[in-house]
């Protein structure tokens, strides 16, 4: 038996088996894809991140991630700006995720790539290449769905978000003006990020709901010219070149805490798996790091499952909570367009939200001396 077997090479999989594995853990990570490839992501690492990424010995500007220091918000003819309270760096998860596995394979996993896993049986986890069964199985599929206990994944989410990202190359002027900048476009049903990231390559992400999408018809193009309505998005994206053949897209991504999971307490469900940010406030990569850490520091000191639960959601409950309840707000019209105003009129404002919507400070202190953690 393994002492953790860690189902997913993303950022909080990788990361999790780097940690267990300096640790002196026996883990293998078990990822799906066999290569390098891309993500639906804003690939906004923000202060928290690259905190996290420099303990794991990863430094985003080393690996070519662009210093963002300002923050854009349009919505119509509105538009705001502000420096951020923090630096932060765009890096494509392409890039990102391939250095973190290279890190835990360093510090001893067993990584295995282009493996499937079928369903996750307590602390057995059941793949296409065989069964594998762990003390600690941490769940780390981001935003993928994963069998467990014979439980099919749920179904649709009600109304929910569908992501799209694409990479380009811009128009120098264009690449120019969103230099040092992440840009936020607001709209009914959604809303879209642009920046920056490796080698000259602008990342645009964003969500819109189901009911929009159904409404402008679903297709790239008509989906493209609907949000280049903006005259903002429109400057920017300009004779820009797609870097893909085709948009990336996920469907259902339904934001906040995840609902309970089935089982005996043996699977901790790491970054999206335990709860999904608003992806407009740029913690969500943070969150994944930070339920790394949490998970490792709990099987380090002999804890499990419940004793993680607590800590996770001491850590991270509270962030979602503000970030969606920034994102509700921000899909009011009325809301919106008196936010935005608000922000061009007062600056800080802008500066004040993003500082709002952080996770808090990490803290190197043992699990043991934390109050109410018990082994189990």
């Amino acid at each position: 038996m393994r002492d953790a077997l860690v189902v997913g090479g993303g950022l909080a999989g990788s990361a999790a088996a780097c940690l267990l594995a300096r640790a002196g853990k026996d883990v293998l990570l078990i990822e799906r894809e066999s290569a390098p490839h891309h993500k639906v992501c804003g690939e906004f690492l923000s202060v928290e991140a690259v905190a996290h990424l420099r303990k794991l010995g990863v430094d985003p500007l080393a690996l070519g991630g662009v210093p963002i220091d300002r923050i854009r918000l349009v919505s119509g003819a509105v538009e705001a700006e502000a420096p951020l309270p923090f630096g932060a760096f765009g890096l494509s998860r392409y890039v990102l995720d391939e250095a973190l596995i290279a890190r835990a394979a360093e510090a001893g996993a067993e990584v295995r790539r282009g493996v499937r896993v079928a369903e996750i049986d307590g602390r057995i986890v059941r793949t296409n290449q065989g069964d594998h069964e762990g003390a600690h199985v941490l769940l780390a599929t981001g935003k993928l769905p994963v069998r467990e206990k014979g439980v099919a994944p749920s179904g649709r989410a009600e109304n929910g978000f569908v992501g799209f990202k694409m990479h380009y190359r811009l128009a120098p002027l264009a690449a120019r003006r969103l230099s040092g900048t992440i840009m936020l476009a607001l709209f009914d049903g959604g809303y879209a990020g642009l920046q920056m990231v490796e080698a000259g390559r602008a990342n645009l992400c964003f969500v819109v709901r189901r009911t929009l999408l159904a409404r402008i018809g679903g297709d790239w193009g008509a989906l493209l010219d609907w949000i280049c309505a903006n005259d903002a998005m429109q400057a920017l994206l300009a004779d820009a070149e797609p870097l893909f053949d085709r948009p990336l897209t996920i469907a259902n991504l339904a934001y906040g805490i995840a609902a309970k999971r089935p089982g005996n307490g043996a699977v901790i469900p790491l970054g999206d798996q335990w709860g999904m940010t608003a992806s407009l406030t740029g913690d969500g990569m943070s969150i994944a790091l930070r339920s790394a850490f949490l998970a490792a520091r709990c099987l380090e000191a002999g804890e499990g499952a419940a004793t993680y639960g607590r800590l996770v959601d001491a850590e991270a409950k509270a962030q979602i909570r503000r970030a969606m309840a920034f994102q509700y707000a921000l899909e009011r019209p009325l809301l919106r367009q008196a936010g935005c105003h608000l922000a061009r009129l007062l600056p800080w404002t802008l500066t004040f939200a993003a500082r709002a919507t952080r996770l808090r400070e990490w803290v190197e202190d043992p699990v043991e001396d934390r109050p109410g953690t018990t082994a189990n």
